[in-house]
């Protein structure tokens, strides 16, 4: 009698798959900072990764990261319910190799989007075998149902996208994937599952298909289905970058059929992957050349009015204007005097100018949207360890706390169809002071051993300046029929 009520007892089984974001690895990630303290060969060898290749090692830890780390795998059947992980790292990575170029332009290829879903749903039958090795008394029980959490970032947003909808789409690879892991267990839920949380961070797709002429911009997401019709998942939350606005960067949204918040800060102050302390010195205007006689001051140049011109305007647009109100921002001036003379023998230069930021910055305010996430998810019956408030990666700046308090009342507004006060000029101009990351720049300043900046720019700028801003410095939106809208 007592075999038979075990035998009854029916377990609902979660399988939380977390996709990261482009670029993002947190095994390669963990490589890079353990080979800094580790013994030189250690070092040698993540060093020997160079240029784009070395990009997953350089970063920090996502928000994809910890919401993995964080998820409880440890809940024991006689509670009725069972959770399991699987972490698939970021498009154009793969752990222990160099990144792949081509993945990380296009998001197509073995490192790419719909290859990241296919090595998800390769993982589920591993993933269902460890849950019940871990948990033997699952044997005993009866799979009544098996579902998905599902989290992504940037392109793995749109990979989480896609997954579940091959989940939806009850595909036959995911079903026999459950069947196999499930295999000597009675088993009576939706063969392919169903997904109860789709949790996103800005999703980009910037698929460069051949149709589109490779062009991330556009709204052609080729193969990757990012549509999420009513029944994809019980619940969808959707957390957008406020302050992102680079060309290659284009969100697409979910709205107005799911909940979408969008809160301050750029692309990876919302998914994470900032080192907890970076200096930022970029380009802020696209640097401008022009020949004037080699006396000729460099700030009296037509180049360095333009350029103050500039600066003005952007002082209007709202996603950088707070970075312009609160952090000092130089007309940087260079020149070249490797210039022939001209007609009358004059000697001449080859001036430069651009607006130049130079500044420290913390990955802190990733860690308010972290908590944003969580509440969603909770909300929606996903189980996490808590958060350690005084461990390093966790602990919040006492400046942010109760930033982190309206934000997470705001995700429950937007949640429950309701509005929400924003933030304030003055708490924006803050977090854009020491918190907000200038993502859309024209490129790096580099600089010789004397200070100076030296180079030239190439003018081909859809390769060269792969991270600058949008016309107007605002972002390009398409809701999920790839129509443009408004932000």
């Amino acid at each position: 009698m007592e075999q038979d009520e075990k035998k009854m007892r029916e377990i609902t089984l979660t399988i939380g798959v977390f996709f990261d974001g482009t670029g993002n690895n947190a095994n390669n990630s963990c490589s890079r900072q353990t080979a800094s303290t580790a013994e030189p060969s250690a070092t040698n060898a993540v060093q020997k990764l160079c240029g784009t290749a070395a990009g997953s090692y350089l970063g920090y830890y996502t928000n994809i990261h910890w919401l993995h780390t964080l998820y409880n795998q440890g809940i024991t059947p006689d509670t009725g319910a069972g959770q399991y992980a699987i972490y698939i790292e970021g498009i154009g990575t793969e752990d222990g190799a160099g990144d792949c170029t081509f993945g990380m332009g296009t998001g197509l290829g073995r490192s790419g989007v719909v290859s990241k879903t296919d090595k998800a749903v390769a993982a589920l039958a591993a993933c269902i075998q460890s849950y019940v090795s871990r948990h033997a008394k699952a044997r005993s029980c009866v799979i009544k149902e098996v579902q998905f959490d599902i989290f992504g970032f940037s392109r793995g947003a749109a990979a989480a996208r896609h997954f579940a909808n091959r989940v939806f789409a009850q595909e036959n690879a995911i079903i026999a994937a459950i069947k196999a892991g499930l295999k000597g267990l009675e088993f009576t839920g939706t063969p392919g599952g169903k997904t109860r949380f789709l949790g996103i961070f800005d999703t980009v797709a910037a698929i460069g298909t051949p149709a589109n002429g490779l062009n991330p911009h556009s709204a052609d997401t080729g193969d990757v289905n990012l549509q999420l019709r009513p029944g994809v998942a019980q619940r969808v939350f959707h957390i957008t970058a406020q302050h992102e606005c680079r060309f290659n960067f284009v969100l697409n949204s979910v709205k107005p059929a799911w909940p979408e918040l969008a809160l301050p800060g750029a692309h990876s102050d919302i998914g994470g992957g900032y080192n907890p302390d970076e200096h930022e010195t970029y380009f802020l205007t696209r640097p401008q050349f022009e020949t004037v006689p080699l006396s000729t001051p460099d700030t009296k140049t037509r180049i360095y009015q333009q350029t103050g011109e500039q600066l003005s305007a952007m002082g209007s647009y709202p996603t950088i204007a707070p970075l312009l109100h609160t952090v000092a921002i130089n007309t940087a001036t260079w020149y070249d005097d490797r210039m022939p003379t001209d007609r009358y023998g004059t000697f001449q230069k080859r001036s430069a100018a651009a607006a130049v930021i130079d500044r420290p910055t913390r990955n802190d305010w990733s860690k308010v949207v972290l908590r944003v996430m969580l509440d969603a998810a909770q909300e929606a019956g996903v189980i996490f360890y808590p958060i350690d408030e005084t461990a390093g990666d966790f602990a919040l700046q006492a400046e942010l706390r109760n930033l982190c308090d309206k934000a997470i009342m705001m995700g429950r507004a937007a949640r429950n169809g309701q509005s929400a006060m924003g933030f304030t000029t003055p708490e924006i101009e803050m977090l854009a002071e020491k918190y907000i990351h200038c993502s859309a720049n024209w490129n790096s300043v580099e600089r010789d051993s004397r200070g100076m900046i030296t180079g030239a720019v190439c003018p081909a700028e859809l390769v060269t300046f792969t991270n600058r801003p949008d016309e107007r410095w605002q972002r390009t939106v398409y809701d999920m029929d790839g129509n443009k809208r408004g932000k």
